[in-house]
């Protein structure tokens, strides 16, 4: 019944470590604030890919050489960078979507070799 008792009391969640060991946890990352202008473009745009995806893409059918695909690197670079970064980066790698031989990782699905190249 003890033993309950003190489950019951201790907090939930995770609190940083102190002391020596404080060192271990890496700094916060700021973030920038999202003005609405900024982030209802940023919603629009992820708005037309996701239309691309799930009504257009299906229809015409897979043929991406990358992996993610070339639609989803763009959603995520919009999602990690801003509207205007992820639509530069979304487009470099439109330009770059062919069958010219990759000299960087690559990735093995199905047994079909495609690009990696993860927007991190």
């Amino acid at each position: 019944m003890g033993f309950s008792f003190l489950i019951l009391l201790s907090l939930k969640g995770f609190f940083d470590p102190w002391g020596k060991d404080c060192e271990l946890i890496p700094p916060k990352k700021e973030t920038h604030a999202v003005s609405e202008s900024e982030n209802y473009f940023a919603a629009s745009l992820e708005s037309v890919i996701l239309f691309h995806q799930n009504v257009l893409s299906p229809i015409d059918g897979p043929r991406s050489h990358f992996r993610p695909t070339s639609s989803r690197y763009t959603l995520l670079s919009i999602r990690r960078y801003g509207p205007l970064l992820g639509i530069i980066k979304g487009c470099d790698r439109l330009m770059r979507e062919n069958n010219d031989p990759w000299l960087y990782r690559k990735i093995i699905i199905d047994d079909i070799e495609y690009k990696w190249d993860p927007t991190y």
